[in-house]
């Protein structure tokens, strides 16, 4: 089949070899542009919902991503480049990065530029005509949406600068009559850009036409003057006043030849020596190339303004080698020399450097007279910039303290670019001098794979299989990478898997990444930045060592150090701004796991065992106690209230609403999970109990069936230790309940057993009454439906004994539904019926979510009879009913199954296009919860043909 081509440079449409494909309503293909744009990343549902409706979706929303989407893979097919993956929470598209326009035109004004960088401009005239033949109109034409607004702008702007840039390179050719005449159509479409008409007064005075640029600039300055009230810019003028002048250096000056050598007079003094100042390149500089190109795009503007870019990121990061490497790829551009200074603001030798030491330090490269270098520091720095006015100078202002030791050394006049790295955030130098900033994060799987088949060969490399791992065990840090890089080197008849070994100890894999120079030593690296800090961000940063991770919230982190949440976001932001923690969404915090083994250690030289095992249980406390709460409002009916004992200083969260249960099961998932295997390391078996049973309920709506039946199996083993007969019970249940829905029915057989045998010897008549309704449930999928009411019954006996409405309903459903198994149609209704009037006379206290997921199952059980009993407008109403209940109560297992069955109603009124529809979304969700029951929806698609 042949691959699938893209255009979104214009309208977005799609072609399979010469065959333009049908991608469906604007809103569809607001879902492809989309996945598009982003070029291969994932992107999640709720993205493409804010995306094609911003603030206010539809209720609908949803549903609709999931039916685009599925329409989306039959138009483009399933397999290949082209298929819409699901990845995560949210959806990818496979792209090939030739078969998409907004690739191919990025790549071409790429190669232009450094093209015309190697003083090429023929060749790179053609690159940008190339990149510029594959606009047809404005990007993204016709698709709707507040992300295409956004993007439709972006990538307008990202042409008219191609269209700049290309003009400006004909102009360096001597074409100044094409240029004049393309400049004057751009002109009038973009009469206030101001950078156009310098273009355009260029062209035209190299083209004898002094008159015409001089118009050009009355023009301009009366339209700007009316539009808005300002004068033309610094750049306009200047070039107005050259025009005026008839400034020589305008034309393009003939080549001359080269003089003949000779002596310069004793009394003529030497030229000014240009300083190139930069340290060493890395010979084996790898990835990057975003930043690279960003930092390109920014030096453009250097000759309009003073470009000042903050390079930010953790320790070992790369920042400095990133910023030595464009500046010697790019010194060029800069012919009056380039700067550098390392400001030593985390350096273990000594304070940072003085601002005054490293302006003297500039000024006297700068062959300023010693008797000309005034004393106070604002003299100097005043000095410092007229010295600079004037010149093109690239300045290297490398690992900066914070923006007071930068700011007198940045320039005053256009013509000069400043890269400042540092560890911190410099944000104040963002605020208020309008730094750029620019943010290194870890390399990337490929980036550091490269990185080391660089350094050692890609025979050595290719020939070990512990590669990977190897790299995992770096945390894709290149400091720890190019450490690993250079032991391996000394050791060429090593095998990678060698050092791969001592790097998985965790306790020694700090240690195994040192090669006897503090500037190449993992830990003393991080240690700079550590000592850094104030007592409260450092004692925080010390107990992240104890949190199980992934990531941590304000809350949370005020808990874990029992502080209130103000001081806890103050030390986040510390450590923030220090690149000792990320904040990798808004308000969820992270580290590499080299950072988090040096907390660890710090926390382990600084703090006691007791204040270690108090942070850990305050953390645990933490996650229990307001997992407890979102399980109490998603599950109101019924709920246990066994919960261990606050620690002090534990400040849960408080969940006001379902939709906030919900979000903090979503957020906090992987982080309960960790903090389960935590507990249960350090014998805390009561937490690991606790959290398995209250995360439970989201783990089974969610259809996390993995997750349910590993956090039961350490609950279980747990309550074993703790010889804790009701835990167990509740351990084998729900592991019981698992393998039911996985139609694991030996499994489910014993589980639910063993928990029937251990609620009997505690007691527990509730815990009985729910193991029989689960093992009636296993008998049904069997098809032994006497056997499956006869322990549903025994368990609707007990709810009765007990007074318990909410049970007897769920009960009853439960025999309504094996009736209608057994095509009792007539009995399942009434059984359902009763049902639903046991829902209505539950106390309130036991109405809530839960309460809503029984009736949404009554619903559903009640239009699958009345389907079968040719009722089929009413069970459409009924599954309608059910359908939204389940959403409400996000659990989307049941909403997949209620969706088929809906599907099989449209379609026995010949609503086939409603079937096809409700199908296609089951198919979605059966398809993401990696259930077999998506198969069962596909046939029914297929039989639609």
């Amino acid at each position: 089949m042949q691959d699938v081509r893209f255009a979104v440079l214009g309208p977005v449409r799609a072609w399979q070899g010469q065959a333009e494909l049908g991608l469906g309503s604007p809103q569809q293909r607001a879902v492809l542009a989309t996945l598009l744009v982003h070029q291969g990343a994932q992107v999640t549902s709720e993205g493409l919902i804010d995306a094609i409706w911003g603030e206010q979706p539809p209720a609908s929303a949803m549903h609709a991503i999931r039916v685009y989407i599925h329409r989306l893979r039959l138009a483009l097919g399933r397999e290949g480049p082209g298929e819409i993956r699901f990845v995560g929470g949210g959806y990818a598209l496979d792209l090939d990065t030739r078969a998409c326009d907004l690739t191919r035109f990025n790549r071409l004004i790429t190669e232009a530029r450094h093209t015309r960088e190697d003083a090429d401009p023929a060749a790179a005239a053609d690159l940008y005509a190339q990149a510029l033949a594959l606009w047809t109109g404005p990007a993204l034409a016709g698709i709707p949406g507040p992300y295409a607004v956004a993007q439709r702008t972006r990538l307008n702007e990202l042409r008219l600068t191609a269209q700049e840039e290309h003009l400006a390179t004909l102009v360096d050719l001597g074409s100044y009559d094409q240029a004049a005449t393309d400049l004057a159509t751009l002109t009038a479409a973009h009469p206030l850009r101001e950078r156009l008409r310098e273009l355009q007064m260029l062209a035209l005075y190299r083209a004898g036409r002094q008159a015409e640029a001089l118009d050009a600039y009355q023009q301009t300055r009366l339209l700007l003057d009316e539009e808005l009230g300002v004068d033309p810019g610094p750049g306009l003028r200047a070039i107005h006043q050259r025009i005026l002048a008839m400034d020589p250096t305008l034309l393009t000056p003939a080549p001359a030849p080269a003089p003949a050598p000779s002596r310069a007079p004793a009394d003529v003094a030497a030229p000014t020596p240009v300083p190139a100042q930069l340290p060493a390149d890395i010979a084996h500089f790898t990835g990057r190339a975003d930043h690279v190109r960003a930092l390109t795009t920014l030096a453009a503007q250097a000759a309009r303004t003073v470009v000042v870019t903050a390079i930010g990121g953790t320790a070992g990061i790369g920042k400095t080698a990133l910023a030595v490497h464009w500046a010697h790829r790019h010194a060029a551009q800069f012919p009056d020399g380039a700067l550098y200074v390392n400001l030593r603001g985390f350096d273990p030798a000594g304070p940072p450097l003085p601002a005054t030491t490293a302006l003297r330090g500039f000024l006297d490269v700068l062959a300023v007279p010693s008797a000309r270098i005034p004393a106070g520091l604002e003299a100097q720095a005043g000095l410092y910039r007229s010295t600079l006015s004037g010149k093109r100078v690239l300045i290297v202002l490398d690992n900066a303290h914070d923006p007071e030791q930068v700011r007198p050394l940045l320039p005053g006049t256009p013509g000069c670019l400043v890269l400042v790295t540092s560890r911190d955030k410099l944000t104040g130098l963002i605020a208020l001098d309008g730094a750029h900033s620019l943010t290194l994060d870890l390399l990337t799987a490929h980036e550091a794979r490269e990185l080391l088949t660089r350094r050692l060969g890609a025979a050595r490399v290719e020939a070990d299989d512990t590669t990977e791992e190897l790299i995992e065990l770096c945390a894709y840090l290149p400091l720890a990478l190019n450490i690993t890089a250079a032991r391996a080197a000394m050791r060429p008849g090593f095998p990678l898997s060698a050092f791969a070994a001592e790097l998985r100890e965790a306790r020694g894999r700090l240690s195994a990444l040192d090669v006897g120079d503090p500037a190449a030593n993992v830990r003393a690296v991080f240690s700079w930045s550590y000592q850094a800090l104030g007592d409260a961000a450092a004692r925080l940063f010390r107990l992240l060592g104890t949190h199980p991770g992934p990531d941590i919230t304000v809350p949370a982190a005020a808990s874990l150090a029992a502080v209130d949440r103000d001081r806890a976001r103050a030390a986040l932001d510390e450590l923030t701004r220090a690149h000792l923690l990320t904040e990798h969404t808004p308000g969820r915090y992270t580290f590499h796991d080299l950072l988090r083994l040096y907390a660890t250690e710090q926390t382990h030289t600084h703090d006691t065992d007791q204040e270690r095992e108090q942070a850990l249980r305050r953390a645990l406390d933490h996650y229990v106690h307001t997992a407890y709460d979102a399980t109490r409002v998603l599950n109101s009916y019924g709920f246990p209230t066994s919960v261990p004992q606050l620690e002090p200083g534990v400040t849960p969260e408080a969940l006001a609403d379902n939709q906030q249960a919900w979000d903090w099961f979503t957020a906090e998932h992987p982080v309960v999970l960790a903090a389960i295997t935590r507990a249960a390391a350090h014998g805390l078996d009561t937490h690991v109990c606790r959290l398995a049973e209250f995360v439970s309920i989201f783990l089974f709506r969610g259809g996390h069936w993995h997750d349910y039946r590993a956090t039961q199996t350490d609950a279980l083993a747990a309550a074993e230790r703790r010889g804790d007969l009701t835990d167990q019970a509740h351990a084998h249940r729900h592991l019981g309940q698992a393998h039911v829905f996985a139609q694991n029915h030996p499994e489910a057989q014993a589980r639910l057993e063993s928990a029937a045998a251990l609620y009997r010897q505690v007691g527990d008549l509730i815990g009985q009454a729910r193991v029989n309704y689960m093992l009636g449930t296993l008998l049904r999928g069997q098809g032994r439906y006497q056997e499956s009411i006869e322990h549903v019954q025994r368990a609707l006996s007990a709810y009765r004994e007990a007074g318990d409405r909410l049970g007897q309903a769920g009960m009853l459903n439960s025999i309504g539904w094996t009736y209608s198994q057994l095509g009792d149609y007539e009995q399942a209704v009434a059984y359902c019926q009763d049902a639903l009037a046991c829902c209505r006379e539950a106390p309130e206290a036991d109405r809530g979510p839960s309460s809503q997921v029984l009736e949404a199952g009554i619903r559903d059980s009640l239009g699958h009879a009345h389907h079968h009993l040719g009722h089929h407008r009413q069970a459409i109403e009924c599954y309608r009913q059910a359908l939204d209940l389940f959403s409400m109560a996000r659990n989307r297992y049941e909403q997949a199954g209620t969706l088929s069955r809906l599907g099989d109603a449209y379609d026995a009124t010949g609503d086939h296009d409603a079937a096809r529809d409700v199908w296609e979304q089951a198919e979605t969700i059966f398809e993401e919860l990696q259930h077999s029951d998506v198969e069962d929806v596909r046939r029914k698609l297929k039989g639609l043909g």
